[in-house]
């Protein structure tokens, strides 16, 4: 545990350790959003929901005993022994990616989990077979699914399956598909599958949820993606989506702040939160402050109160510039 919170000031800047803590927690503030952008640690929003605040602290107790960080007025930074023993080790977590499908990841893998026992089963015409899930949502949900779906759903559930796990790489393809019950065949737990160098807290919880999130990010449309709409929509913050609707159809932010009856600060965090999810957002249709002549350490500390510029348009030219920018 204390390496892993070692790795969140992992790009050398002061961070106020306190919103490291909200981060790691789950807190949707715009604040707590932008804060893991900027210093790259929003792969972990929500990633330990059950994480108590006394426990973040003596870890990061014990990293300032150790001479690995600083901590001053709330704002910790990674001392030079600090990186050292940062490079010494490596745990790829790259496709982790709790903003987008941590709200919703284990509904939606346990309906994948169901989804493959019961069409394995199908495939044999067995009925007679214990189910891995028994609650309401998820029979009514697979009832559903298979009640409005083509007459070559086997066939293309397979094809979908296969496509995706092919796409991963081979240890978290096999550690995914090793958790498949069907027709002559019982799953293992995630537990009795991880790596070896992943067998500790908090990596094995991280390990699982990078593994389902590459997984979820090569689906397309398909008998998989229909299977999981539902679920996956909430996933997305609906009254952002709606906030967007309205942009996307045309209309102005006095329009929208009256059709929506919400403050501006909601509308905003709505904005802000879209622009972090979408790589496409529709930053030409903004004003933007130019950040050009500024390296990334400065515009992740630029004030807004030295522009003068709306809120929105700060924020928005900061990830515009991060997200778009090559630096050096």
């Amino acid at each position: 545990m204390t390496f892993f919170i070692l790795t969140l000031f992992q790009t050398g800047y002061k961070l106020r350790t306190s919103t490291l803590y909200h981060l790691l927690v789950g807190k949707r503030t715009s604040s707590v959003l932008l804060h893991g952008f900027f210093y790259k640690n929003l792969a972990y929003l929500g990633a330990l929901p059950n994480l108590k605040e006394e426990t973040f602290q003596k870890e990061l107790q014990q990293l300032i005993n150790q001479k690995l960080i600083v901590v001053d007025d709330g704002f910790g930074r990674m001392t030079k022994e600090g990186e050292k023993l940062l490079t010494s080790d490596f745990f790829d977590l790259s496709g982790l990616n709790n903003l987008r499908y941590g709200r919703m990841r284990e509904n939606s893998w346990q309906m994948i989990l169901f989804a493959v026992q019961v069409v394995s089963n199908l495939s044999f015409n067995e009925n007679d077979y214990l189910p891995i899930e028994n609650r309401p949502y998820y029979l009514q949900q697979i009832k559903k699914w298979l009640a409005t779906s083509q007459p070559n759903l086997i066939r293309k559930f397979y094809q979908e399956l296969t496509s995706i796990l092919k796409e991963l790489p081979q240890v978290e393809a096999d550690f995914l598909a090793n958790q498949f019950s069907g027709y002559g065949f019982q799953g293992k737990t995630a537990f009795q599958l991880f790596p070896d160098k992943w067998q500790e807290f908090p990596w094995n919880i991280l390990y699982r949820q990078r593994a389902i999130d590459l997984f979820f990010a090569q689906i397309e449309d398909g008998e998989i993606s229909r299977l999981l709409l539902r679920l996956d929509q909430q996933n997305i913050n609906q009254s952002m989506l709606k906030t967007k609707e309205f942009f996307l159809a045309g209309k102005t932010m006095n329009e929208i702040l009256e059709l929506r009856h919400l403050k501006q600060g909601t509308i905003n965090d709505h904005f802000i939160e879209w622009g972090l999810m979408d790589k496409d957002f529709p930053y030409e249709r903004f004003e933007r402050v130019d950040f050009s002549a500024l390296n990334e350490e400065q515009v992740i500390h630029a004030h807004y109160q030295d522009y003068e510029v709306p809120y929105l348009t700060f924020r928005l030219s900061q990830l515009y510039y991060l997200r778009r920018k090559q630096w050096s």
